[in-house]
C-alpha cells in the first residue's frame, strides 16, 4: 500500500508539471498578435541598400524604395554595373542599380521555395506584381539571361561608341536607336576585345558556376560562344534594321558594313597592307554567300525575342566533341536542359501551340548553321597574308587560341 501511494503522488506531480508545461508554451493567440504587431513595427535594415524600414516588402525585409525600384526594373530597364564588377557591397551606400537588382532577384529566388512551404503562395492566386512585371508563367533562366544580355549589349554599345574620335552625347545612346555607324578595320578589331571582355562578364554574372571555372576554361568558353555567336547576332540585328539591304552585316554592336569587304573598309588597315588583294579575295570569298544565306535563314525562321534568348543560351553551352572537362559537361547539360524546359513552358503557356517539334527543329538549325570556326580561321590566316591581320594583332591572336572541334 505505500508503495501505491508513493506512486500515485509521483504520478500526480508529473501530471501537475506536464501541465503547467503545455500552458507556458501553448500560444496564447492575443499575445502572439500583439508579437506580430510589435515585430512588423519595429525598425530593420533593409537587407539590400541597407536603409531603415518598419514593413517587409516583396516577402523579404526589403524597404519600400526596393521594392518599387525591382517593379520598375522588371519592366525592362538595362543597367549596368558602375564598379563593371558585378561585386558591389551591399547596405548603405550602394548607389548601383545592376547590382541592386542582382541582389533583389537572387534574394526573391531563394524566399520562393519558403513561401510555398508557408502558403503564403497561392497557385491559383494572381501574383501582386502581375500583370506589369510578371508573366503568367515562369521563366526564370530566360529572364535572367534576357537581363543579362540586354547589359552585356549596352555595354558594348556604350563602349564602341565612347571610343570613336567624336562619341555621340550620353543622352543619345540608346540600344535601339544606337547610333550605329559604318564599320572599319580599327572600329572592329576594337569592338572585338569589348565583346569578349563583356561575355566573359556575361558568363559570370548568368551562370553561377561559370565564375568558379579556371581562367582557360572560360577562356575556352568565351571564345567559342564568341565566333558562333557574333556572326548570329549580326545577322539577326541587320535583318531588323536593314531588310532591304542583304549585302548588309552588323561585325559589331554599333557598327556595320558591306560584304564583299571594299576599300573603305580597310581603309584603316596597318600600313603595308596589300588592300587590292585583300578586297579581291573577298569577292570571291564563300563567307560572303555565307552571309547571305544566314541572313536568309534568319528571315525565314523569325525568331522571337525568347527564341533568341534560347538560342544565345544554347550556343554558350554547346561545344560539339572539344576536349573539355566532365565539370563543364554536367553544367552545359544543366543549362541546356533548363532552357529546352523553359521553352517548352513558352510554346505551350504563352503561345498555345501542342505541336511545336518543328518549330524547335528550325532553332536547331540555326545553331547548326553557325558552326563555322573553321572557316573563321581559314579567313584569318588569309587576312595575314595580305598584311591586314598582323602576328601582333588581337584578333589574330584570338582566332589561334580558337578551340575547333574535332571532324
Amino acid at each position: 500500500m505505500r508503495k501505491i501511494k508513493m506512486f500515485m503522488e509521483l504520478f500526480s506531480y508529473s501530471s501537475i508539471i506536464q501541465t503547467i508545461s503545455r500552458i507556458s508554451i501553448s500560444p496564447n493567440p492575443e499575445q502572439s498578435s500583439c508579437r506580430a504587431r510589435e515585430y512588423r513595427g519595429r525598425d530593420r535594415d533593409c537587407i539590400v541598400c541597407g536603409q531603415t524600414t518598419r514593413i517587409a516588402h516583396l516577402g523579404i525585409e526589403v524597404c519600400r524604395a526596393c521594392a518599387v525600384f525591382y517593379r520598375r526594373a522588371k519592366r525592362g530597364n538595362v543597367f549596368v554595373c558602375r564598379s563593371s564588377t558585378g561585386q558591389c557591397l551591399f547596405g548603405k551606400g550602394l548607389n548601383c542599380k545592376r547590382c541592386r537588382l542582382d541582389r533583389l532577384v537572387h534574394l526573391l529566388g531563394r524566399a520562393e521555395p519558403l513561401k510555398k512551404a508557408k502558403g503564403m503562395v497561392k497557385a491559383s492566386s494572381p501574383s501582386v506584381d502581375s500583370p506589369f512585371t510578371k508573366p503568367k508563367f515562369d521563366l526564370p533562366l530566360l529572364d535572367r539571361v534576357k537581363t543579362h544580355y540586354n547589359t552585356m549589349c549596352f555595354t558594348r554599345l556604350s563602349s564602341e561608341l565612347n571610343s570613336r574620335s567624336n562619341p555621340p552625347h550620353p543622352l543619345e545612346i540608346n540600344l535601339e536607336k544606337g547610333p550605329f555607324f559604318p564599320a572599319d578595320f580599327a572600329a572592329l578589331i576594337r569592338s572585338v576585345r569589348m565583346m569578349i571582355t563583356a561575355a566573359l562578364e556575361f558568363g559570370n554574372t548568368t551562370f553561377p558556376e561559370f565564375a568558379d571555372l579556371s581562367d582557360s576554361e572560360k577562356w575556352t568558353l568565351a571564345t567559342t560562344f564568341f565566333y558562333r555567336f557574333r556572326v548570329f547576332e549580326g545577322c539577326s540585328r541587320a535583318n531588323k534594321y536593314f531588310p532591304e539591304k542583304p549585302d548588309i552585316y552588323f561585325v559589331s554592336y554599333a557598327t556595320y558594313c558591306r560584304f564583299p569587304l571594299d576599300e573603305e573598309f580597310l581603309s584603316t588597315a596597318p600600313p603595308g597592307a596589300d588592300v587590292a588583294g585583300a578586297v579581291a579575295f573577298w569577292k570571291k570569298s564563300p563567307m560572303t554567300d555565307y552571309l547571305l544565306s544566314a541572313r536568309e535563314l534568319i528571315a525565314r525562321v523569325k525568331s522571337s525575342a525568347e527564341e533568341f534568348i534560347v538560342v544565345v543560351v544554347l550556343m554558350f553551352w554547346t561545344y560539339g566533341d572539344m576536349s573539355i572537362s566532365e565539370n563543364i559537361i554536367r553544367i552545359g547539360e544543366k543549362y541546356r536542359g533548363l532552357i529546352e524546359k523553359e521553352l517548352h513552358a513558352y510554346y505551350r503557356d504563352e503561345l498555345k501551340l501542342d505541336n511545336y517539334a518543328a518549330r524547335m527543329g528550325e532553332l536547331m538549325m540555326i545553331i547548326q548553321t553557325f558552326e563555322k570556326t573553321r572557316d573563321l580561321k581559314e579567313q584569318f590566316e588569309v587576312m595575314r597574308l595580305f598584311n591586314i591581320m598582323t602576328d601582333d594583332n588581337f584578333v589574330y591572336q584570338l582566332q589561334k587560341d580558337l578551340v575547333i572541334p574535332k571532324s
